[in-house]
């Protein structure tokens, strides 16, 4: 049995389709072409982005902020 491995930096499950292109430890939404990390920015935004699908009366200041808070928790971002 295969363990679940999670995207270090957002944590979606990387056998989900929606992980895109998987690049080592990181999504496709996460991770360049290179495999290389975005730029905190432009995740924290689609993580946002994310959280707001589920609350769509949530204002994307407060999605912004509840992103910023929960990357603190992903391994990627933790020391950053």
């Amino acid at each position: 049995m295969e363990t679940m491995k999670f995207c270090l930096s957002c944590g979606i499950p990387l056998q989900s389709p929606a992980a895109g292109r998987v690049k080592g430890d990181y999504c496709g939404n996460c991770a360049d072409e290179a495999g290389n990390l975005k730029p905190r920015e432009e995740v924290q935004g689609g993580i946002a982005y994310w959280l707001n699908s589920f609350s769509p009366d949530v204002d994307m200041n407060i999605c912004m902020s509840r992103a910023k808070y929960y990357m603190k928790a992903m391994p990627a971002w933790a020391d950053k």
